[in-house]
């Protein structure tokens, strides 16, 4: 009788099977010529390292973070072409997955494999995170930040959490997300009396609190959070538009199908028993609030080149049909995605920071779900085996087919 390899034996297969898809994309993608905004990310990178410490101040709507980091990965050794810009961002890639390892080791070990298999192989990810973008780079700065909270070190969550700022201003609303996740253990034993226990919290809070101070320092500076003011009228601060909102919903149903089902199959248990009625009530406020306010308005979201994203928004905004069956799906993933489950009690603080963290951003965005998506993955509770291990399989199969065709110039996302 054959023996089956042992859970060892297959973390070893998997963690090597991993390594060979991250050479593969590796080798792929760094002969493709510049893809999307990495027209203005390279440039600038190569700029610094011929010692020409100018920034493009008309384009660059991110702090130059990424490029200064980049530049001094790069300088030691000569190069700058794109190909070496993008293997640096495919260490972005692993340090993503050793800390993500490291977080679900931490909060649920059983499937710390699969779900760092799962962060790889998330369509967002794997087209991004080897193109010279600063969404991949922050990002892993974030996951640092989350491994630091988790393990109680404050002060380091906010050194990493500013690192993540210096490539996207926008992260700063993390440092609350962060800051609440900490508190929440001390909040929950004091029977959510904080004045109580005031001095834990302060103890706590305060290297968030002074991300936030430095962000305003920053803001008050500069004039606009984004860093170059004539971008600024297409990237307003303090502005909330419902467009990302719907569009993390959706994709979410696209994405975790079996997550969003189980979800309501929860909901639907907790109705039968008589509680929680009131939440069936969502999914019909969605579908009112994306006929009332729902548009595709941003000049960005018009068909410009050969966008994957634009054109089905396009669709959504000129096609009845298109148009309600993107609506419904945001009603469907809305009440998946709050009957989530999760591993520490305040994960599900993810989702209403991850709807205002997309809602802050006028344009409509794939990449802008990457941070929220990583974080569910970090902190969400597994459904049944074949359900994560049908997602997984799904995932590679599409975001094959993804970096397959971007990298191809088919088209972009």
């Amino acid at each position: 009788m054959t023996q089956l390899p042992s859970p060892e034996h297959r973390s070893i297969l998997g963690g090597f099977a991993l390594a060979l898809a991250w050479l593969a994309m590796l080798l792929y993608a760094m002969p493709a010529p510049l893809i999307g905004d990495e027209a203005v990310h390279a440039p600038q990178i190569q700029l610094f390292l011929h010692g020409d410490f100018r920034v493009f101040d008309e384009w660059l709507t991110n702090v130059p973070g990424y490029h200064w980091l980049v530049t001094a990965l790069l300088w030691p050794i000569g190069v700058d072409a794109i190909g070496w810009i993008r293997a640096v961002g495919g260490l972005f890639v692993l340090a993503c997955l050793l800390v993500m390892y490291r977080i679900r080791q931490r909060l649920h070990p059983e499937d710390a494999l699969r779900s760092t298999a799962q962060l790889f192989f998330l369509p967002v990810l794997l087209v991004y995170g080897w193109l010279a973008y600063t969404d991949v780079p922050a990002l892993a700065f974030l996951l640092g930040a989350l491994l630091a909270t988790i393990l109680g070190r404050h002060k380091l969550s906010a050194v990493l959490l500013l690192g993540s700022m210096a490539m996207r201003q926008n992260q700063v609303l993390w440092a609350a997300f962060l800051a609440l996740y900490a508190a929440w253990p001390v909040l929950a034993a004091s029977g959510w009396q904080s004045w109580r226990q005031w001095r834990k919290l302060a103890v706590i809070g305060w290297p968030y609190l002074a991300c936030v101070a430095i962000f305003l320092g920053y803001w008050f500076w500069n004039g606009s959070i984004s860093y170059s003011s004539a971008q600024a009228k297409a990237h307003p601060d303090l502005s909330w538009h419902v467009g990302n909102p719907f569009f993390l919903m959706v994709l979410a149903a696209m994405l975790f199908p079996f997550h969003m089902a189980a979800g309501w199959g929860r909901a639907i248990r907790r109705l039968r028993s008589g509680q929680g009625w009131l939440w069936l009530l969502v999914p019909l406020v969605v579908l009112f609030v994306y006929g009332w306010q729902f548009q595709v308005d941003h000049p960005y979201n018009r068909p410009m080149g050969v966008s994957l994203r634009n054109q089905w928004l396009q669709l959504v905004a000129t096609d009845a049909w298109v148009r309600w069956g993107f609506g419904l799906a945001a009603a469907w993933a809305s009440v998946g995605l709050l009957f989530a489950r999760y591993v520490v009690p305040q994960g599900w603080l993810w989702l209403p920071f991850s709807l205002l963290f997309v809602g802050a951003s006028w344009m409509i965005e794939t990449r802008y779900t990457l941070v929220p998506f990583v974080l569910f993955l970090a902190l969400r509770r597994p459904e049944a085996a074949w359900a994560e291990r049908v997602t997984l399989a799904g995932w590679i199969v599409l975001s094959g087919w993804l970096a397959w065709n971007v990298f191809d110039l088919n088209f972009m996302l």
